[in-house]
């Protein structure tokens, strides 16, 4: 088994706690070891901040070979979402606050305010509920996720993937920390949006634009 997918699981665990994105009850995070076809995935109902490198589940196919707590009941919202994605490896389940109230809202996110969303986003799709512990959590993922590489899940919270746990978490930072001013922005007044042309514009010919993050 790899000991550093282990030890970088643990560290960004920890940056994620630390940032309030994901909690002792709430949040996992996994990586997939395509050549060994192994997923390395925080376990169940654990303080990220207290986790030791024999905590971490090691999971290959439905079968838990390692770790000595109980892999997170929601690692199928990961393999949906690796599925998906051939050219990633690495999967952020959290609860961000700001994105995740709009997924209690079932309400996907279209903003035109922010050239950091045009760059990176577009949009942030809502899928339908999906209940918990059950195999209906990950409906519709494998299908959003080859347009995007992060989705809301109605009354949950949200999904994020990447090439590596660094895309990952930082695709998730960026996305919460303009949904956090978006919401400060609408307390001060109106917003103002970029006109269609400018938005256009901005995800055409910028040399930030979305598919430097991921390395395609």
């Amino acid at each position: 088994m790899d000991h550093n997918l282990k030890k970088e699981i643990i560290q960004y665990a920890k940056i994620l706690e630390a940032q309030g994105l994901v909690n002792p009850l709430e949040g996992n995070i996994s990586i997939l070891d395509r050549t060994a076809g192994e997923l390395y995935i925080t376990p169940s109902g654990t303080r990220k901040t207290l986790l030791t490198e024999d905590m971490i589940a090691v999971m290959k196919g439905e079968q838990q070979i390692g770790g000595t707590r109980k892999r997170s009941s929601e690692y199928l919202l990961h393999e949906a979402a690796l599925r998906a994605r051939p050219d990633c490896n690495a999967v952020v389940h959290a609860h961000a606050p700001y994105l995740t109230a709009y997924a209690y809202c079932n309400k996907s996110i279209n903003i035109r305010c922010s050239t950091t969303f045009g760059l990176f986003f577009g949009d942030i799709p809502c899928l339908p509920y999906g209940e918990p512990g059950t195999v209906h959590i990950a409906d519709g993922i494998e299908e959003a996720m080859k347009e995007h590489e992060l989705i809301l899940l109605a009354n949950h919270g949200c999904v994020c993937i990447g090439k590596t746990m660094e895309n990952a978490v930082s695709i998730l930072e960026a996305a919460e920390a303009v949904m956090k001013i978006y919401q400060m922005a609408k307390t001060v007044g109106e917003i103002s949006d970029l006109s269609p042309e400018q938005w256009e514009q901005l995800g055409n010919n910028h040399p930030g634009r979305k598919s430097t993050v991921l390395h395609r």
